[in-house]
């Protein structure tokens, strides 16, 4: 009992929400009433503020009509693009029969059939036929329009129209049996959008009460009942039809659009993971391409039997140093703890690897500065701006370490063209490079990044007016600790 009392507690405030648009939509539909019953004569009072009424809830249902368009807009279905077309010819019908009976009131007989009944009847009609076409999910049409064509033909229809009676028959009978047919024609439709699954349940129930509720409206305005309470209860019907039709289609929308701003939010989230997953994937590219190359050259140089002894072990822990580094990049286990790092040990194996390929690099070792930091991390700055200088500079390139109080600078110098000063600003950044560069744009912002995650910074030195030649990279890392060394 429990979970139904939940369950039907749920259920109600589902059909409920909304209620204040509905309310609103309602009292606007109505609102003109106040004003007819004190500008027109009594004796037709009544009857123009329901046929004002009804102009208005037309109007309402139509704008209800394009908000169904654009709430099909946001969720094609092929069956829906039916059903829109069928609310527009629905919504024009009450707006244009309602327009054309207050501009010209229809005689003053009990049931008599008039040409304005049989274009309800045809417009109801054409709104079934629409549904079916809709129910079967035939070719998926344009609802906006063919709404409007079908709905303009109406229109004609109606103004071509007499509003005398029909001439081949003006009996109480034919125009009952004709009100019969627009009374069952409408439930007909209500029940069609029952049916239509696609629609979530309480939008559906609406929407047929609405259908239910012009069909109630024809009743009221047919001639069968007369008096104030039949066009009290025209006015109400077609009011009520207008706001619910309105909230609901107004709730739709929302429904269907704050679903899209979900779907975009997850959709966003979804890119920025492949796209950081992208560009840790390349950036790992890069770092094994470039320790490839290093290992690479320093194997073919171990062929060359000209060479001495020290410069073949040199080779040989370049070579191991390197395949170590691409072991870890391959399978990278736990990230190293940092620590001292040994600069001149650490830049003796890059720069063999480097004269390996033919690159100049002039260096002179410290004699033993360590930054705190990780090896690998090191290195691989170290390495992108060993090629970066020996891609934008030439071959030949200087490697010079200095310290301050708290850190060491490493600066790598190269002697080419230098940097355009229009390209100083983005050079760190992600995928960013020269029109006439080799690269991709990558190596720069790994290695800032690198250096940044040990509260270091890399930097691109400024061009004095008399400097020389060239570029030069400069990374501060903090030192090692005495406890460490």
């Amino acid at each position: 009992m429990g979970r139904g009392f939940v369950r039907q507690e749920k259920s109600t405030k589902t059909y409920l929400k909304g209620w204040p648009e509905g309310l609103l939509a309602a009292g606007l539909t109505v609102a003109p009433v106040l004003v007819v019953l004190t500008t027109v004569p009594a004796t037709r009072a009544a009857h123009t503020a329901a046929q004002i009424v009804g102009m208005m809830a037309g109007g309402l249902m139509l704008l209800a009509a394009l908000l169904f368009f654009f709430h099909w807009l946001t969720t094609p279905s092929r069956r829906h693009s039916w059903t829109v077309t069928a609310m527009l010819v629905l919504a024009v019908q009450v707006l244009v029969s309602s327009g054309h009976e207050l501009a010209s009131p229809p005689p003053d007989q009990h049931m008599v059939l008039l040409w304005g009944n049989a274009i309800d009847l045809l417009a109801i009609t054409v709104v079934i036929g629409l549904m079916l076409l809709g129910a079967r999910a035939v070719r998926n049409p344009q609802p906006l329009l063919l709404g409007i064509g079908l709905a303009v033909a109406l229109t004609l229809l109606h103004m071509s129209g007499l509003v005398d009676p029909l001439p081949f028959t003006s009996s109480a009978a034919a125009a009952g049996v004709v009100l019969l047919l627009i009374v069952a024609a409408h439930l007909v439709v209500a029940w069609l959008v029952l049916r239509d699954h696609n629609l979530v349940e309480w939008a559906r129930n609406r929407l047929a009460l609405t259908v239910a509720l012009i069909g109630v409206a024809h009743i009221a305005r047919s001639g069968a009942f007369e008096g104030l309470a039949t066009d009290l209860a025209a006015s109400l019907a077609l009011a009520s039809a207008a706001g619910i039709w309105a909230s609901t289609t107004f709730l739709l929308l929302r429904d269907a659009m704050s679903t899209q701003h979900r779907r975009s939010i997850v959709l966003e989230g979804s890119l920025l993971e492949i796209e950081s997953s992208l560009r840790g994937s390349r950036e790992q590219l890069h770092e094994i391409r470039s320790t490839v190359a290093g290992a690479a050259g320093a194997f073919r140089l171990l062929d060359d039997t000209t060479i001495g002894a020290p410069t073949r072990a040199r080779l040989e822990r370049a070579i191991g140093t390197e395949l170590d580094r691409l072991e870890r990049l391959v399978s990278p286990p736990a990230p190293a703890v940092p620590g001292p790092v040994d600069l001149d040990s650490t830049l003796d194996v890059l720069l063999e690897s480097h004269r390996a390929r033919g690159h100049v690099v002039e260096w002179e070792p410290t004699g033993g500065a360590a930054v705190h930091a990780r090896p690998d991390d090191v290195a691989e700055a170290l390495n992108i701006l060993l090629d970066n200088a020996a891609t934008h500079g030439g071959t030949a390139s200087r490697v010079a370490v200095t310290r301050d109080a708290n850190s060491f600078e490493i600066a790598v110098t190269d002697e080419g063209p230098g940097v355009a000063p229009e390209e100083r600003e983005g050079i760190f950044e992600w995928g960013v490079h020269g029109s006439d560069s080799p690269g991709e744009g990558i190596g720069l912002s790994v290695a800032r990044r690198l250096v940044s995650e040990h509260g270091g910074t890399l930097t691109l030195a400024d061009a004095g007016a008399n400097a020389a030649p060239g570029s030069s990279f400069i990374i501060r890392l903090p030192a090692a600790r005495r406890s460490e060394d």
